[in-house]
């Protein structure tokens, strides 16, 4: 497994693509030091993750703040989720399904079914596998949470629709432009596409 280094990430995306160079260029000062930062638990990413689901970032905030609040602490705990009631979670905005999909987790994580540390040794693919099983989580997700919880460094998640804009944009791609056309000019990202996704974000 490749070790994102920020500095040879930069370079091999500068050199493969004048496109990305020019994002490097902006902003590569804000992000050059984001996999130096503090991790947060992957438990409490994944439920963040699924919380901000088809939210906009101000909601899911929002939303995770309030279940933060109720449940105490800085980071979400499968015991903890466990124990606050189904009204509590609706009253801090939990939808019906999203509430199924946190429970679901929980008693995964709990029963031992779920285990991050032995997740984290799999690969990129059998961690997807893994965590599409569950309930409300889909590729996207999945990819989201091996980019934030796990850091893996050849994360392409063109599920998201900001990501696939950012293209658009910067690639002068149609809005119909098919899935294989993305993917052909990301492959001059590899092994880097994560970083190439964080450019992506930021220059939106």
């Amino acid at each position: 497994m490749i070790k994102i280094t920020p500095n040879a990430a930069f370079k091999h995306l500068q050199k493969s693509d004048p496109v990305m160079a020019g994002l490097v260029n902006i902003h590569g000062p804000s992000l050059a030091n984001i996999y130096t930062r503090n991790r947060t638990s992957s438990f409490h990413i994944l439920i963040r993750t699924i919380i901000n689901q088809q939210l906009s970032i101000k909601a899911g905030q929002t939303i995770v703040s309030r279940l933060l609040e109720k449940q105490g602490g800085k980071s979400f705990k499968a015991d903890n989720l466990h124990q606050l009631k189904d009204h509590t979670l609706r009253n801090c905005g939990i939808s019906e399904n999203k509430l199924h999909y946190i429970r679901t987790l929980a008693e995964a994580v709990i029963n031992g079914e779920l285990n991050f540390r032995l997740l984290k040794t799999l690969d990129d693919d059998a961690i997807i596998g893994t965590l599409i099983k569950y309930p409300g989580i889909g590729p996207w997700t999945a990819e989201l949470f091996l980019i934030n919880a796990l850091h893996r460094p050849d994360i392409l998640p063109l599920g998201d629709l900001i990501l696939r804009k950012s293209m658009q944009r910067h690639y002068q791609l149609s809005t119909d432009t098919k899935e294989h056309i993305y993917r052909e000019i990301a492959e001059a990202w590899r092994p880097y596409r994560t970083i190439a996704s964080q450019f992506l974000w930021s220059g939106f």
